[in-house]
């Protein structure tokens, strides 16, 4: 693993474990006050005159306008196609928050900061899915080497995905017995008994439990990176030493974290159930199977193993010639 991956992985554990530990109310006063700030200076410009009414317009249309521009640039974009309605769709969506944001009756009527987070959220979704859907349109004749880098990319983020998705319920378990810590010291203190030190037995099993759930998602990210590995290779020989060399390493592991993930699943879920009425009354709990982490293996696996095998008939065939 590279130090570039290595610090892309960190970040993400790092923002993942942090998010837990912020107040929702902190998280959404944080997310709303932009939309807010903005409205709040576009309401002052347009009530200080018809001159600052269009000033506020024009500047409202300026930004609506933006994502249009895709539409026409670059100059060798080539033909539209269907994805490109979700820019005008956009478009239309920031001129319907921009006016309720510069209008606060219209906020309070239509949007609480819930609403107006979501609809931040849509505005967003839209241009993501539009570049989405042009980066796969643009790789239909694209070159080896360039589908590789792409796919490379798109690996190793998404492996970042998983570790933050980790790190984030990671952090949340160890919230969740904080907030339990904090009841049980509660309660203890109205009995007048004394406050034990430390985690108890049970918060540390309580604790260990979904800590050992993470273990599938780690290796979910560990698989997605030796398939960014493995891209690179392919694309250089798809059949050629280095490439059957790599598949034989990563088959091996891949069935490993099969393996790993089957059965700390089983193990995991066994404890719940056995311990069932016991784990109720401490924290949530549920039946999971890690099915993302299996598939991913499972699937870079029998890739491997489609490249051997291609190995062995492209060897057969150059003995018979």
């Amino acid at each position: 693993m590279t130090w570039r991956r290595g610090v892309l992985l960190f970040f993400a554990a790092l923002t993942g474990a942090l998010i837990p530990l912020i107040p929702t109310v902190q998280v959404a006063g944080a997310m709303t006050a932009p939309i807010e700030l903005a409205g709040g200076l576009l309401r002052e410009l347009s009530l200080s005159g018809p001159g600052g009414n269009i000033l506020a317009w024009a500047i409202v249309l300026l930004a609506a306008g933006l994502p249009l521009l895709l539409l026409v640039l670059p100059p060798n974009r080539g033909r539209r196609h269907w994805e490109d309605i979700f820019l005008p769709a956009s478009s239309l969506l920031l001129i319907g928050l921009a006016f309720c944001a510069a209008n606060p009756s219209y906020l309070d009527r239509f949007f609480s900061s819930t609403q107006l987070i979501a609809a931040a959220v849509v505005w967003v979704s839209l241009l993501v899915f539009w570049g989405v859907l042009r980066l796969l349109r643009g790789m239909e004749e694209a070159p080896l080497e360039k589908l590789s880098g792409v796919l490379r990319i798109l690996l190793v983020g998404c492996a970042a995905l998983l570790v933050f998705a980790a790190a984030s319920r990671g952090s949340g378990a160890v919230v969740e017995i904080k907030d339990f810590q904090q009841d049980w010291t509660l309660f203890l203190a109205v009995a007048s008994v004394p406050e034990p030190t430390g985690l108890t037995a049970d918060q540390f099993f309580v604790l260990a439990l979904p800590l050992l759930e993470l273990i599938p998602d780690l290796l979910g990210a560990w698989m997605l990176l030796l398939a960014a590995d493995l891209a690179a290779a392919l694309a250089r020989e798809p059949f050629g030493e280095e490439s059957v060399g790599r598949c034989v390493t990563t088959a091996r592991w891949s069935r490993l974290a099969i393996q790993v993930t089957l059965v700390l699943a089983l193990v995991i879920n066994f404890v719940k159930l056995f311990w069932f009425d016991y784990l109720l009354g401490l924290v949530e709990i549920s039946l999971d199977i890690p099915l993302i982490p299996l598939i991913l293996s499972a699937a870079l696996y029998l890739l491997c193993r489609c490249v051997q095998r291609g190995r062995e008939l492209q060897e057969d065939n150059d003995s018979i010639i």
